[in-house]
């Protein structure tokens, strides 16, 4: 539609300034018999007021043509820019909703440092009044990735490539801690954190969270006191290897009891 407009324009252009130089023309062809009929001096002030009008006429048709299509691309820019800034607010919003969905999904391993990011997120916006607990959940998940830490370290330290399955028990405690952190943050996506009873829920869930957390973070810390005594007494006590299974049996007991409930 503003292509025809603006050929349409441009036809009243050409026409307005055809029909000056046609005048100048017929003017110009006519001069012999306007100055024998009329005079040099009436020819000479014909000639003049045809030839300005005829240029301001001109001028005026072209000068509103540009300034209207200078008009009309900077129309189309800011269209441009206020779509393309539309379009990036889509990305980034559809963006941040693939980040939660992704963190957050069931079926899936969850990512701890997403899920960790997640929890500053909601601390300094939506639920900054619940920052504290969110933070101490947060810690939890940051001592969990320092427990891993310290275990592939002390394997690697001793040579112990035959416990690397012990590896798999502390993944599945950091699956789990993740797991209690999206059902939190379930229902704080659904909560309303003006509501008063909304909040006193969510921040009886985020204890229930934080105390399940600190049960397991403290069976890990002892899981990994007696990997350390094992490694120093291989050969010399078989209670150990013992304690150690017995520790290792204990943890996904726990973490199974608590997945049964649920189901």
């Amino acid at each position: 539609m503003p292509d025809r407009k603006r050929k349409v324009k441009l036809i009243y252009v050409v026409l307005a300034v055809g029909i000056s130089g046609l005048a100048c023309l017929f003017l110009y062809l006519s001069r012999h018999s306007l100055i024998i009929n009329y005079g040099i001096r009436f020819f000479r002030n014909l000639r003049n007021g045809v030839f300005a009008v005829s240029a301001i006429v001109s001028l005026i048709a072209i000068g509103l043509y540009i300034a209207d299509w200078i008009r009309q691309q900077r129309w189309q820019k800011d269209r441009a820019a206020a779509l393309a800034q539309d379009q990036e607010k889509l990305q980034e919003s559809q963006k941040e909703k693939d980040k939660h969905k992704e963190v957050l999904s069931v079926s899936k391993k969850m990512d701890s440092q997403k899920v960790r990011e997640l929890l500053e997120e909601y601390a300094a916006q939506k639920w900054s009044s619940l920052s504290q607990p969110l933070m101490q959940i947060k810690m939890q998940l940051d001592m969990m990735d320092e427990h891993q830490e310290k275990l592939s370290h002390l394997l690697d330290a001793n040579g112990a490539d035959a416990l690397a399955n012990t590896e798999d028990i502390l993944d599945r405690v950091e699956q789990y801690l993740c797991k209690n952190v999206r059902k939190v943050l379930n229902y704080m996506d659904v909560a309303d954190s003006d509501e008063a009873k909304d909040v006193q829920l969510v921040q009886d869930k985020l204890q229930i969270c934080h105390e399940e957390g600190q049960k397991q973070l403290q069976q890990v810390q002892e899981f990994l006191f007696a990997l350390a005594e094992f490694l120093n007494k291989q050969g010399e006590d078989d209670n150990s290897m013992e304690m150690l299974d017995i520790y290792k049996s204990t943890i996904l007991s726990s973490i199974e009891d608590d997945w049964r409930k649920e189901k």
